[in-house]
């Protein structure tokens, strides 16, 4: 292993979907941007056809390759039975943590604000939230009799 790289044994290829976590909980721990690399070796080498299949479904479903590199999946060249994944951790959390932002941000906001204004514009806004409730229900009394 080169230096300054850190490696990470998750377990046999068997053992893999029982160490799912383990191995979410290592990728997660890494920074944005690590270069990840998967080494699996196979009983038998896999279909002609079957790599390439592969890595376009990891390059459609948004996995980054290494810089200067055009694959995520291949084979290693001396051992057809030796297959790599390598890909550039991104920002996995991104869509979730802007949604959060973009729903809490308003909030904040106006909590902020809530304490800037003057207490008579706070009493109105009060009232008048107040009346938005109270009306349909006295629409609601008065149409049953």
């Amino acid at each position: 292993m080169p230096i300054g790289y850190t490696t990470y044994c998750a377990g046999l290829l068997e053992d893999l979907g029982n160490q799912q976590v383990l191995v979410t909980a290592q990728e997660e721990a890494t920074p944005e941007g690590t270069q990840v690399l998967m080494e699996l070796e196979l009983a038998e080498p896999p279909h002609p056809g079957m790599l390439s299949e592969v890595n376009s479904e990891l390059l459609s479903g948004g996995v980054l390759p290494w810089a200067g590199y055009r694959d995520v999946a291949f084979s290693d060249a001396s051992d057809s039975r030796r297959v790599y994944v390598a890909w550039t951790k991104g920002i996995a959390w991104s869509g979730i943590i802007i949604g959060i932002l973009l729903f809490l941000l308003p909030t904040i906001l106006g909590g902020i604000l809530w304490f800037l204004i003057p207490q008579s514009v706070k009493d109105m806004l009060l009232m008048m939230g107040a009346l938005m409730i109270l009306l349909p229900i006295m629409g609601m009394v008065v149409k049953e009799r």
